[in-house]
């Protein structure tokens, strides 16, 4: 009778494991926008969860960076659904229409600063041999309106979606999302913030949080900060997240990833965002 029990046991631990197997995301897919705004184009990916249906509306969360993003959030939402550990939600994430690392490099530079630096973009076209025009900074604003006028409204004619939208970056488009914060505009209300260039970006960022502070003493957003400990930047990051909680409706996580890199904590950083953002507990 003892094994017999052991085994109901053992069999009750694992099958709500089992049950969760079917939770893998349906189906993947993609488009491509030609935007009105600055006439590029950009690859604009999808992965539903398997709950999806046009009966229920669903938070989406946006990625950046999706030339490499997009393969790891969507295999980390798998996992962790598999986990029961967040709650159902639409992956999004958008990239321009780069083939490869330099081409990346050379759109992102542009997108994801809101300051023109010309000095800078001088400074390091050369030292990175970028072919003519070379770097520009500075469109930020602009991917801004494509997001909000072009991408944002693509996926909520295709899809069922809710007006709860998070979104998340990493290292140049960390730093831009942090400027998204200060937009005061309720587009977005989840933030993951990781690795951001702020002392790159000559800490610009700080002027930016000043403009709004001068006008604003709410800030309703849910942001999660990380950086990986081999890297710069940690006490900056610290002295940010905590010149924050002076506004009411803001609540945050940080997290430090032990003996990672700035280019190796992406992995565990894209995981541990949707985990805190759409976290079921």
């Amino acid at each position: 009778m003892k094994y017999i029990l052991s085994f109901v046991i053992l069999w009750a631990s694992i099958s709500p494991i089992k049950a969760q197997w079917s939770t893998t995301p349906i189906r993947t897919e993609s488009y491509t926008i030609n935007s009105a705004l600055n006439k590029r184009a950009y690859q604009i990916s999808v992965a539903l969860p398997s709950s999806y249906s046009k009966e229920k509306k669903y938070p989406v969360y946006y990625l950046l960076d999706g030339y490499y993003a997009f393969p790891i959030a969507c295999e980390s939402m798998k996992v962790l659904k598999m986990g029961n550990l967040v709650h159902d939600f639409i992956l999004v994430s958008i990239a321009g229409d780069e083939t490869n690392d330099y081409d990346w490099l050379v759109n992102r530079w542009t997108d994801y600063t809101f300051t023109s630096l010309p000095k800078k973009d001088s400074t390091l076209t050369k030292v990175w041999n970028i072919k003519s025009p070379g770097l520009v900074s500075g469109g930020g604003e602009i991917f801004y309106k494509i997001i909000k006028e072009e991408i944002i409204p693509l996926i909520d004619s295709k899809y069922s979606t809710n007006t709860e939208r998070g979104i998340s970056g990493h290292s140049l488009s960390g730093l831009y999302v942090a400027n998204i914060l200060f937009k005061s505009d309720g587009i977005f209300t989840k933030f993951g913030i990781n690795s951001p260039s702020f002392l790159f970006w000559d800490n610009d960022i700080l002027q930016a949080e000043s403009n709004y502070s001068n006008a604003h003493a709410n800030l309703n957003a849910k942001v999660f900060f990380s950086i990986a400990e081999l890297e710069d930047g940690l006490d900056n990051l610290v002295k940010f997240e905590a010149r924050l909680k002076k506004y009411k409706e803001f609540n945050s996580q940080f997290a430090i990833f032990i003996e990672e890199t700035h280019n190796s904590v992406g992995p565990a950083m894209i995981s541990r965002t949707m985990r805190v953002l759409y976290s079921i507990k």
